[in-house]
This record gives C-alpha cells, sequence and structure tokens, in this order.
C-alpha cells in the first residue's frame, strides 16, 4: 500500500481544531471563531460549494474584500480539490476578461459592491460561466457531510494546485501562478522556523488575500501555527492605526505603500506599539528616514526586509533581527533554510565567487507549478536543470547576506552606461520630501535611453524638480543623475503596491511628446 502524503493547510487548521479548539483563530470585524468553529466553517463553505456543483479541478473565482470566509476559502480547496482564484478588487475592464477569460472558472463569487463591474464584463466575455453569485449571508450556508477521513486530511496531495493567484503585471498582462497545497505549507514551516513563530502569535491581517503577501508573509504562517489572526477588511491608514492600537499584535506585515501611507500619518509619530515584536515589508525600498520612524514606534520590534514573489510562493530571502541587515548595509537577509539558490551571469554561467552580481536561480518546494494556461511562459522561466529564474539581479558577500541590485530588465543603458534603476530610486527616497520614486529609461537619439525619474512628493513638501537633481548629483555619480524629473500626483500601481513601469513609460512619453509639439508650435 503506498503512503500518501495529505500536505496541506486544511490539515493544519483540522489539528489545532482537536488540539487547541478554543483557542481564537480568526477575528474580523463581524465575529470571533476558535479553531473548531474555524474548522467547521471551512467545512461549511466547502460543503455550499459541492451543492453547487463544484468538483476536484474547478475554478472558483471570488471578488472579495478580506474576510473570515475568503481564509476558509483558502483552506476549502483541500476538502474538495477545487482551485481558488482570488481577484484583484481594483482590476478594471480588460483585466477582469483577461483573467476570466484565462481561467475560465465555473462558477464566479463576488461582493455586491462590485456588481456594476462584474455586469460589464459578462456582457463582453466569450467564455461560458455557469454561475454568478453575489455574496450575502446564505452563501456559504450548508450542512457538511465529509467523510472522517477528509475532514482529519482533507483529500488532496502536495502537488495538487491550490491556488491561481494572478501576477502584479508590471511588464504584461497579469499571469496565472500555480501554487499547490505543497507550496502553501513549505512555506509556512520556512516562517514558523525563521521567524519562531509559535501559536502563541498574533498577527494583523492587511494586505489584501488576492495577492500572495496577503495569506503568505506572517499571516497564513501564523494561523498555521496555531496563532491567531485579526483581520482588517481593506486598508486604511487611520482606521489600521486604531485597529493596531486596540489589538497589539505580535507580527505586522505591510506593503511599502503602506508603510508610506501609515508613516505620513501626523499622529504615528505619537504612537507606540511595544507589544509588536517583528514589522516586515516588501514590493519596494523604505529610505532609511522612514524606517527610522517605524523603529521608534514599533519600539520592541524586529524590522524585515527580505525577497519574495509570487513564483516561489513569497519569502525565500530574509533577515531575522535587525541588527543583521544594520550590520551589512544594504542587505535584504539570508538564504532560508528549504531553499536553494545561485547565481549566473549574462551568459548562464554559474558565478562561483562571492561580492560578484549575478541573476538569482531558486529550487525549493516552494517554487510554484507554472503559469496556468501558458507552457510557453512557464518553460521560459526554467532552466533545463530545473531552476526558476527570478529575473532578478542580487549579489552575496562572503558571510552570505544577499543584496538586491535590481530587476535584469531594469537596468538603464544611457550614453554608454549601465544604471541600476534601484540606486537612484534610493537615493531620491532619501530627500525627506519624497514619497516614492520611479526611474526608468526613455528611448532618446543621443543618450540611447534618457535617464528620467517620476516623483511623488510627501504631502505639504514643495521640492522643485531642481532641487531633486542637485540631492542626487550630491550623492551619485554624474552619468546616474537624471536627465528629467518629473513630479506627479499619483503612481500606477499594481496590486501588490509596485509601481506599474510600462504605464508610467507611456504617460511621461505623452509628457515629452507634448513638450516636444509645443517647441515645434512655437
Amino acid at each position: 500500500m503506498q503512503w500518501q502524503n495529505p500536505m496541506n493547510i486544511y490539515q493544519a487548521a483540522a489539528f489545532h481544531g482537536l488540539r487547541q479548539p478554543n483557542k481564537p483563530a480568526l477575528v474580523d470585524v463581524n465575529c470571533s471563531l476558535n479553531f473548531s468553529e474555524f474548522v467547521e466553517r471551512i467545512q461549511q463553505v466547502a460543503a455550499a460549494l459541492q451543492g453547487m456543483g463544484i468538483v476536484r479541478g474547478d475554478r472558483v473565482c471570488v471578488m472579495m474584500h478580506n474576510s473570515i470566509d475568503q481564509v476558509a476559502l483558502y483552506h476549502a480547496t483541500a476538502l474538495l480539490g477545487f482551485i481558488l482564484v482570488p481577484i484583484n478588487v481594483r482590476y478594471d475592464h480588460s483585466d477582469l476578461i483577461h483573467v476570466l477569460s484565462n481561467c475560465q472558472p465555473r462558477i464566479v463569487i463576488f461582493a455586491e459592491e462590485f456588481s456594476e463591474r462584474i455586469a460589464r464584463v459578462r456582457a463582453q466575455l466569450v467564455t461560458d460561466v455557469e454561475s454568478w453569485i453575489v455574496l450575502d449571508d446564505k452563501t456559504f450556508v450548508a450542512e457538511p457531510n465529509f467523510d472522517y477521513t477528509t475532514t482529519r486530511n482533507g483529500c488532496v496531495e502536495p502537488d495538487d494546485v491550490a491556488l491561481i493567484l494572478y501576477t502584479s503585471g508590471t511588464t504584461s498582462a497579469p499571469k496565472g501562478a500555480m501554487l499547490t497545497h505543497g507550496n502553501l505549507v513549505w512555506n509556512s514551516i520556512n516562517y514558523v522556523i525563521e521567524l519562531e513563530i509559535s501559536r502563541h502569535s498574533t498577527a494583523m491581517l492587511a494586505t489584501p488575500l488576492f495577492h500572495i503577501g496577503g495569506f503568505g508573509v506572517l499571516n497564513g504562517p501564523v494561523l498555521y501555527a496555531g496563532g491567531t489572526l485579526y483581520i482588517v477588511s481593506k486598508f486604511e491608514p487611520r482606521e489600521l492605526l486604531a485597529s493596531l492600537k486596540q489589538v497589539q499584535p505580535t507580527h505586522l506585515f505591510l506593503l511599502s505603500t503602506m508603510w508610506v501611507a501609515l508613516t505620513d500619518l501626523p499622529e504615528f509619530d505619537e504612537a507606540t506599539f511595544e507589544n509588536v515584536t517583528y514589522v516586515q515589508t516588501a514590493a519596494s525600498p523604505l529610505s532609511d528616514w522612514r524606517r527610522q520612524k517605524i523603529e521608534k514606534v514599533f519600539c520592541n520590534a524586529e524590522f524585515g526586509w527580505g525577497f519574495g514573489m509570487t513564483e516561489t510562493c513569497v519569502t525565500t530571502i530574509k533577515n531575522r533581527t535587525t541588527a543583521e541587515i544594520t550590520s551589512h548595509p544594504g542587505s535584504i537577509g539570508y538564504v532560508w533554510r528549504n531553499v536553494a539558490v545561485r547565481l549566473v551571469d549574462l551568459d548562464g554561467n554559474v558565478i562561483s565567487q562571492p561580492d560578484t552580481p549575478g541573476e538569482l536561480q531558486i529550487k525549493s518546494p516552494t517554487v510554484f507549478a507554472g503559469y496556468w494556461n501558458d507552457p510557453d511562459g512557464t518553460a521560459d522561466l526554467f532552466t533545463e536543470d530545473g531552476w526558476l529564474k527570478t529575473g532578478d539581479l542580487l549579489e552575496f558577500d562572503a558571510e552570505g547576506f544577499a543584496y538586491f541590485r535590481g530587476r535584469r530588465k531594469d537596468m538603464i543603458k544611457t550614453g554608454g552606461e549601465n544604471v541600476a534603476a534601484l540606486e537612484v530610486e534610493q537615493c531620491l527616497t532619501e530627500h525627506t520630501g519624497v514619497s516614492q520614486a520611479a526611474v526608468l529609461g526613455l528611448p532618446h537619439e543621443y543618450w540611447g535611453e534618457l535617464l528620467v525619474a517620476a516623483v511623488l512628493l510627501k504631502p505639504d513638501e514643495t521640492p522643485s524638480e531642481s532641487d531633486l537633481v542637485a540631492h542626487c548629483k550630491a550623492r551619485l555619480s554624474p552619468f546616474k543623475v537624471p536627465k528629467r524629473v518629473f513630479l506627479v500626483d499619483q503612481m500606477p500601481y499594481s496590486s501588490s503596491g509596485k509601481i506599474q513601469k510600462h504605464v508610467l513609460r507611456g504617460q511621461l512619453e505623452e509628457i515629452l511628446a507634448a513638450e516636444q509639439r509645443g517647441s515645434h508650435a512655437e
């Protein structure tokens, strides 16, 4: 008889439902569930979907804000074998059509506030969807009737796909990353080991569950360990600050854009959170002065940076303590256990010496199963010997600490010189008047690529374009100084908080074209 491994996150929830049934598991504005009640809710959600005809392999799309039921949906995948597809609530018409056409769901469940958007999509969608269901209090009301083995273990294998999460699409249309049950478990195991998460840990879930950072970074692992997860429906800086004061969690993860909004609040500087032991960010760099504000308010917390991507079920590199990255300036931490990495040069040769930048490649049980309905895109992402090509440039020092050097495609060649956009962006965000910066190259007859920057200022700050250029000149080599600095009112963001440079590039090209037309008119 072949032994089958039932590894999945539902199995962990069922374990806690038996071992610590009365321990609080999930809390949101509507209710609080202990682990026994949470397991019961998972089974009800699965039973309701079963009643709708959902079977193994079916895709179930959901468009909703963070809630207990959305967390239950993540776990319910192991009871039926369906594939959950959380939809970005900020997707516009074209992105929604792309996602639904690509994953071909059997049903779509959506919150009532998205009804008009869904109606417009249905009018043009070619793909057949069996049911469109408006989410309400009765959607997941059902009586479970699963056998004993299923209620203990689920009915899936580690290699079965649990989720399709559509990537940010910073350079192209979103792609559906297939994450397996094993991916989710190994990610949780890595977090529990590396950050010493336990049943006594608590986390505030404020990042959206349609992004891998929502569940994968801290939040899912805390629940996996038997801790308590406090759910914020959607991010609003002042409401989150109030919730933090009330809950005082031990762990907090926010995307960089969220940290920017939170730390820009005047009242943030007056707060103190002594119970928080670990805070973490991701997506884009935070300036030193902003990080210092965070460390002052979260006075007993270690500050975590790191590296991860949807295709690796999030984190593979991270620091454990603040001292590790302050003693290694610019570092993002070290490679975690259960993760193998290597660097290669532009020709694909493996780099064997430290302090030499190269493209990061990864092997790990957290590496995804590929892109849904995109065999060519999947094949392009892996080497012949099975390493995932991240497209990111990193460097390791002799002690094993990692340094992010930018995207392989985010290098700007201007006047024959290569410039890493990240280095210039970090310089600009060190200016106390700058909230965020994005650096890119625009086609130029003389320079090849014109080095430009788009800058979003902090509220009530008024540095001029020339002020920011002077700031860069004092800190960077001349060829790394932007030729133009554009002050913008807003940045185009992806669902993960990353700046969509392909959108920004088009906007800046239009500005330059308009300027050129104006000069010709004169």
